[in-house]
Parts: C-alpha cells; structure tokens; sequence
C-alpha cells in the first residue's frame, strides 16, 4: 500500500466520469486526498461530495449553488470559487493528478489552466486534445505536466505501445458498439426519438456522449484525439464496429502480429489503472470468464451508414483547424437536440453540410499556430452554425 497521499483534483465531480472515480477514491482512502472539485448544477450531489472528502477548493461553475454553498460550515475549512477564472487568482497548490471530466468544450479552459497545477492530467474529456491538439500537448509538456487519456480506446492504445516502437504499427483500429440505431435504416433516423438516443446498448454514460456514440461523432472525436495523442498519421488509423465491446483498441504491428486490450464496459477499469498501481487492483468479474460461449466479431460494412465518419476523415485531411471546426458545432449541434430545438438527423445533416462546403475549405487549411489560434477558430466555428 503506498505510503504518500496523492492529491488529486476532480474536475466535473457530478458528472458520470466525477462519481466513478469518486467511487473508486473511497476504496482506497490511504492512497489519495481530494483537494479540489469542480461541479456545477446538482446541488444534491454538490453538498454530499464536500461533506464526504471535504476539499481544500470547490470550483462551482453556478452562481447560485456558489452563493448557496458558501455561506454553508463544514468539519474543515472549504474555499469556495464561483468560476475558473477567479481560482486562477489565488495562489495554487500542485496536484499528483487532475481527472478531467467535464464534457465538451467547456473543458478545454480548465485543461489549459490546470497542466500549470498539476503532475497528471487524465483526460476524459476527448474535446481538450481535438481542439488543443500539439498546441495543448506541447505547453503540458512545457509545465512538465503528462497527459494521459482515460478513454477507454486510448488507454489501451497506450498499453499496448508501452513497450513498442511506434514505427512498427502498420494499423490502428478503434472499437465502436454502434450504438443504439446500427441495425436501423437511415428511414429510420427520422423518426428517433429523445429517449431512444440517449438509451446506449452497452454503456451507462452521460447525455452528451450518449448522443455523439449514436451519430458516431465520439467515435470521429476519439480517431481525431488518438492523431494527435499518439502523433500518427490518420490514415494509419480505422474503425471497426464491435458490437460486444469488450475489445477497445486493436494494434497490427508489421511483423505481422496483432496485439488489442480488452475488458468490461466499464469506465472504472482504465481510471482505477490511471490512478493507482497494479499491483493494488483486484477486479474479481471480467467477462471472460463470466460468460460462456464468448464470441468477439468485427465489421466495418456497417459503418457505411454512419455519414459522420467520412466527414471525420475530411476534416482530418485538411487538418487541425477544421477538427476544432467538426468539434465546435457537433458540440452546438448536440446541445440544441438535448434542448429539442433540433431534430436528432439534423445533427448529422447539418455538421456534414459545414465540412463538406467547399467555400470553407482554404480556411480550413491555415495552420493553427497558438492558443489564441484555437479560440478564434472556436469563435468563427460557432458563427458559422448560428448562421446556418
């Protein structure tokens, strides 16, 4: 059992990605200390987080619930923040790890702020790396700050080149479930309702990426992140669909040997394997050995369906720019079918109709130099779809 606390920082607590790995924090209690959480809106989950791991800091992202909380006394001195942006004023702490959970956009600002504060980052959230891209992963590295993905494609990607020259991979596959409509027709699409598109087959996860796993935009964002995460080629990297989804990544090497991770559909096996050594994890069910008859298939006929895909790859042919472009409005895109304000075929409609328009395309090919590079193009991305 190790000996030192680990300080840790849990950005989106409330969130799905927040409450597995709280989860796991309180199995291990001599392993870590909760120093800081981020949340926003669940006031309920909020008061139950700080009253069980009593951080040093709270960021709530809420004016209410931040009014509301910090008029509150707990057991140990908490500090409150209404926003990111008045915690970047204080004085910082450096975490041993930072898992960064809030989805979307939104947690791009707090992934830049905090490679400043923090030894690790674990990244659930897949947005920071397309629209950061080398830009966010040079100034990590600049703040002597490692970037891990939690993802669980990613994380296996990363164990299974761990002791590998990544000049002897020939392809890379990611694993897709195809969600809940693989066996519908495109007739079909228009006739989805809210409920069916949040209800995934095979994961428990959030609105957001329960969505995006059902047009397969996650799957386009995780090919995207993986680019730029593991510095290869896109075109070295595919997509199979694999309904059992317990295989998460699939490496062929040139020597002709195939290597892949597999395990339960269950976030909490790469966390838990981010966080703490293995020689302390004793996961007792897996289903290899819990089911009988286990079959593992692959297709990618199937993704010929999913019409997002082919814009991922286009996107990915112009470059970094039209990645941030592709992320900004599915994430738009996303929040207005959330809100039904859209219909759920529109999402897809409508995120091709920008890839594909020629008159975007020189603008997509201009180099993305810095970090205000980055914002300026999620600026004009959002403008783009607002007028259309």
């Amino acid at each position: 059992m190790s000996s030192k606390k680990f300080s840790l920082a849990i950005l989106g607590s409330t969130g799905s990605i927040g409450i597995t790995t709280l989860k796991i924090i309180k199995k291990y209690p001599n392993n870590f200390k909760i120093n800081l959480l981020a949340c926003n809106k669940n006031k309920k989950v909020i008061f139950k987080q700080i009253k069980e791991f009593l951080p040093k800091y709270v960021i709530i992202n809420n004016k209410k619930n931040y009014n509301f909380f910090k008029k509150i006394k707990f057991k140990k001195k908490v500090n409150f923040f209404q926003n990111l942006k008045d915690f970047n004023k204080k004085k910082k702490i450096k975490f041993d790890k930072v898992v960064l959970g809030i989805s979307s956009i939104d947690g791009l600002d707090y992934a830049f702020s905090f490679i400043k504060y923090s030894k690790e980052i674990l990244l659930a959230n897949k947005e920071t790396i397309v629209c950061g891209g080398k830009i966010f992963l040079s100034e990590a590295k600049s703040f002597n700050c490692k970037i891990k993905s939690i993802d669980s494609e990613h994380f296996s990607i990363y164990e299974i080149l761990k002791n590998e020259n990544k000049n002897s991979i020939h392809t890379i596959y990611l694993t897709a479930s195809g969600g809940p409509f693989l066996k519908k027709n495109k007739k079909y699409y228009k006739k989805i309702n809210y409920k069916e598109a949040l209800k995934h087959p095979k994961w428990k996860m959030g609105k957001k990426i329960s969505v995006d796993s059902a047009t397969m935009a996650n799957k386009v964002l995780e090919l995207m992140e993986a680019c730029f995460l593991f510095d290869i080629n896109f075109k070295k990297i595919k997509i199979k669909i694999h309904t059992q989804s317990h295989v998460h990544a699939v490496i062929i090497f040139k020597n002709g040997l195939v290597k892949f991770i597999a395990h339960n559909t269950s976030m909490a096996i790469p966390i838990i394997n981010c966080l703490i050594s293995n020689d302390e994890i004793n996961f007792k069910k897996n289903f290899f050995t819990n089911e009988h008859n286990l079959t593992l298939s692959f297709n990618e006929k199937a993704l010929k369906k999913f019409r997002l895909i082919r814009a991922g790859y286009k996107a990915l042919s112009f470059g970094h720019r039209a990645c941030i472009v592709f992320n900004v409005i599915n994430d738009y895109l996303v929040n207005l079918y959330l809100n039904k304000k859209i219909f759920f075929y529109e999402i897809e409609h409508k995120l091709n109709k920008v890839i594909f328009d020629k008159k975007l395309s020189n603008y997509y090919k201009i180099k993305i130099k810095n970090k205000n590079d980055i914002f300026k193009t999620i600026s004009f991305a959002k403008k783009i779809i607002q007028n259309n």
